[in-house]
């Protein structure tokens, strides 16, 4: 195992399935939907300029939902001429890395070998977004194809290489049927995969989510929360920022992960389900003991905002069933540990995206400063192998 012997769990890796919509998506989707699904190529094609450009979202000419430049503060008008916005394959200033990982199992698993990662768990890149297309069923139907792509993927990695179902957040039932199917086929599966809000703009504490709960608690699986930058389903900030770029970039993540958070402790999901973990991704970390303690603040013992919430949301956080991730080098990751304890956070380096702290995730958590040796070992796996059962059992007995 890949630290001190004991192995390195990356909890929030990606397939950027936009890279290649004809290889992620066409040979695997619902005949039903083949012609839908060629119309949604054929203008991701059209728009593209480079290859691999990202058009579904996050760009002016984007095919599902546009997005405005972002504005400069402290000027009335900026006028930007706007070329491609290629992903290319930098995820920094001095690393590569090969596009062809996104279909390719084998240079992922060569990348993880150099970061000194034994397991990734894979999320889409893109996918929740599709939640803005008016025909839920082709919705699903995008998620299921991605989904026997990805099962195909994985099958390569001997168990080092994990993936999660997708919700499709407007079918909470269909989503649940979705999720057993895949559980009970393939051992790859590591849990359920959900936005931090609802696209409707209900939060997570929606009771209409909770056949999704029942599926999850039933299977053992944990359900991960992810969210994009200004991308459907749009959470707090998006639209209350006078599109700043500069606070958009500084806060919109950590307002998203509070956003999920504060709606899943105060509406009692951790009570109503004993047995089901959380994971929080791409919101930072360093922000949680202050929300904590104005979480705490808040409550009011049979009070009638939270009236499922049967204990502080302290208590509920000490219990280790909702877990976060760290963005590389947080200044206040040690503060973080000292405050909430060390068995609630994650290990995540957003590989293969652009701003990925790829291939130093290890090495970054290694040298942080005021970190117990047994804080780095929950941090880099130990956490993950607790929530993750199937992940623990093949880390006990690893194929070759």
């Amino acid at each position: 195992m890949s630290f001190h012997g004991h192995p390195v769990v990356d909890m929030d890796s990606h397939i950027r399935e936009y890279e290649d919509l004809n290889r992620t998506h066409a040979p695997y989707i619902d005949p039903a939907y083949r012609e839908p699904y060629e119309q949604l190529a054929k203008a991701i094609i059209h728009q593209q300029a480079v290859p691999g450009e990202q058009v579904l979202f996050m760009n002016s000419r984007a095919v599902l939902a546009p997005t405005a430049p972002r504005r400069p503060l402290g000027i009335y008008d900026a006028f930007r001429i706007e070329g491609p916005v290629p992903n290319g394959s930098a995820v920094n200033s001095d690393v590569e890395v090969d596009r062809a990982t996104n279909w390719d199992p084998s240079i992922r698993l060569a990348d993880m070998d150099r970061a000194q990662i034994d397991v990734s768990v894979l999320f889409p890149s893109q996918s929740d977004g599709f939640c803005v297309l008016r025909d839920v069923g082709f919705e699903a139907a995008l998620h299921q194809a991605y989904h026997r792509f990805t099962s195909e993927y994985c099958s390569a990695g001997k168990g080092r290489i994990r993936w999660l179902v997708g919700a499709t957040m407007r079918d909470p039932r269909g989503s649940a049927e979705e999720l057993t199917y895949w559980a009970k086929r393939d051992d790859n599966v590591a849990g359920l995969f959900v936005s931090r809000a609802c696209p409707d703009g209900s939060l997570l504490d929606n009771p209409a989510l909770r056949p999704m709960w029942d599926a999850a608690q039933e299977l053992d699986l944990p359900v991960f929360i992810h969210g994009g930058t200004m991308r459907p389903p749009l959470t707090p900030g998006a639209v209350h920022l006078d599109n700043s770029g500069f606070l958009i970039g500084s806060v919109y993540h950590a307002w998203g992960g509070m956003t999920a958070m504060g709606a899943l402790i105060g509406g009692g999901v951790f009570d109503l389900y004993p047995r089901l973990s959380f994971a929080m991704f791409e919101s930072g970390g360093g922000w949680m003991p202050w929300f904590l303690n104005k979480l705490d603040e808040s409550y009011k013992p049979g009070g009638a905002m939270t009236p499922l919430l049967k204990r502080k949301p302290s208590e509920v956080v000490a219990e280790g069933r909702l877990l976060c991730s760290f963005d590389p080098g947080e200044e206040f990751t040690a503060h973080a540990v000292e405050e909430l304890g060390e068995d609630i956070w994650l290990l995540g380096t957003d590989y293969p995206h652009q701003g990925s702290c790829f291939p130093h995730g290890v090495s970054i958590i290694d040298n942080t400063a005021g970190l117990s040796e047994s804080a780095k070992i929950k941090i880099l796996g130990g956490n993950a192998l607790r929530i993750c059962s199937r992940i623990a059992a093949w880390a006990a007995h690893p194929v070759a």
